[in-house]
């Protein structure tokens, strides 16, 4: 029975990832095609700035997409030749191989892939039973290798760097996160060391990808320093280094959105949706030093204190967040397949989006049931403290803060794109759902 679970076990997986990478490569179409859309003009003038410079910081789009449309900024070999502003699905186009931009979708279906297959692997890799192991497996796979998710790595968008890049980033955590609790390897030793700084570089890729990613930073900066409260990681440096260096990364991305003032369109339909129709809303951000609306010195109040202002007026308001998204509760559990191109195999995506909408719970329980299960895991580490379920209870925390603070920020920053904003943490809660209940089911056939 060992010889089976020992090498059985790995044989399953092995082969239930490499049945999906096939399927995912068959299924999908040639990866190299891709469809533009209304932002996509905008990351291309982006990446014209020199890459190491401020403005590839400040521009309209953030470092990691100047990064990778660096690919196709060349106006004279790049043609953008397929470009989707859907309306109705009857015009909705195919994707097409288009120059250069057929770079930039092999790397974001290569960075799919392979970042999905990555996480499945390392989720599998740490619970215990062979039936969590290989359950693990396959339902992170289909949960990223249906069209809910799949579909995003041929559009020309930031959405599948950041789908891609998080779980990356979330795999490499987990993986340290066991091997120096559970597994009490040295923090500082090399392999250790080494899977840190991949960490950070990810992280940081993925934190410059979008803006609300920021938000991540003070809550890993706060759960990294609970292992300052042992004495055994207070003996070395490397705590206080990620720490540091994520303050740096913090403060670089806070100054360059600042500066940039990428986010004064969306903070405008923000205000026109919640603010200016409400007279003693208004009368809260006159208070706080707001000119009139259509007085000489509006703009640049704006431009500098309207986002901390209005950060203000949710925090102390929470009665009108809560009304707001309850108004709109049928958001967060909309259906984000991708509306810009067609498949060239309509059935067998119609069967394929049946199968993603059980995996894709699109229902607002998704969000208790995330909640009951962190709950559960917590109660769970006080009664045992057992390392295992306390190394799953962290990143579990880890998850669903950062879902949380950019569903949040993503749904009041901006209520004319709210809909496809929200997109990444609400996936990101649905994600969580199936990693929860693994390491419940995991937790329970072990006792």
């Amino acid at each position: 029975m060992k010889i089976v679970t020992k090498y059985g076990v790995p044989t399953i997986i092995f082969i239930a990832m490499a049945v999906a990478v096939i399927l995912r490569l068959y299924l999908y179409g040639d990866p190299r095609l891709s469809m533009g859309m209304g932002d996509t003009a905008s990351y291309i003038n982006s990446a014209q700035a020199p890459l190491l410079s401020w403005q590839s910081f400040v521009g309209q789009r953030l470092f990691t997409t100047n990064l990778v449309y660096k690919l196709a900024t060349n106006s004279q070999k790049c043609k953008l030749t397929a470009t989707s502003y859907p309306v109705t699905p009857g015009e909705l186009l195919k994707r097409e191989a288009q120059p250069c931009f057929d770079k930039i979708a092999l790397l974001q279906n290569l960075l799919s892939i392979i970042g999905w297959c990555f996480l499945a692997w390392t989720t599998s890799r740490w619970l215990k039973s062979p039936f969590a192991k290989i359950a693990s497996v396959v339902l992170i796979l289909a949960f990223a290798f249906t069209p809910q998710i799949a579909e995003w790595d041929s559009v020309l968008s930031s959405e599948s760097l950041s789908l891609s890049l998080f779980a990356i980033a979330l795999a490499l955590l987990l993986e340290i996160t066991f091997r120096i609790y559970y597994k009490n390897e040295p923090l500082n030793s090399i392999k250790n060391m080494a899977l840190i700084f991949g960490w950070m570089l990810v992280l940081a890729f993925w934190i410059f990808v979008r803006d609300v990613h920021l938000y991540a930073v003070p809550i890993t900066i706060i759960l990294l320093s609970i292992l300052l409260l042992t004495k055994k990681y207070r003996q070395t440096k490397v705590p206080v280094l990620m720490i540091s260096v994520l303050f740096i990364i913090f403060v670089l991305g806070y100054v360059s959105a600042k500066d940039s003032l990428r986010a004064t369109g969306p903070l405008e339909d923000a205000f026109n949706a919640y603010v200016f129709p409400f007279p003693p809303r208004v009368q809260f951000f006159r208070n706080s030093g707001m000119p009139g609306p259509q007085s000489p010195g509006f703009q640049k109040w704006f431009d500098s204190q309207a986002a901390e202002t209005y950060g203000l007026f949710l925090t102390v308001h929470p009665r009108f967040v809560v009304s707001a998204m309850f108004d709109e509760s049928d958001f967060f559990q909309s259906d984000f397949t991708q509306p810009y191109y067609i498949s060239n195999n309509e059935a067998v995506r119609n069967i394929l989006i049946g199968i993603g909408k059980f995996i894709h719970l699109e229902s607002n329980t998704v969000y208790l049931l995330d909640a009951l299960l962190l709950i559960s895991l917590g109660i769970a580490s006080f009664k045992r403290r057992d390392p295992w379920i306390i190394s799953w209870t962290w990143l579990a925390f880890w998850i669903f803060l950062c879902a949380s603070i950019s569903l949040f920020v993503d749904f009041f920053g901006d209520s004319g794109g709210a809909l496809r904003h929200i997109f990444i943490p609400v996936e990101t809660f649905r994600l969580s759902i199936w990693i929860f209940l693994m390491i419940h089911v995991d937790y329970l056939l072990e006792k």
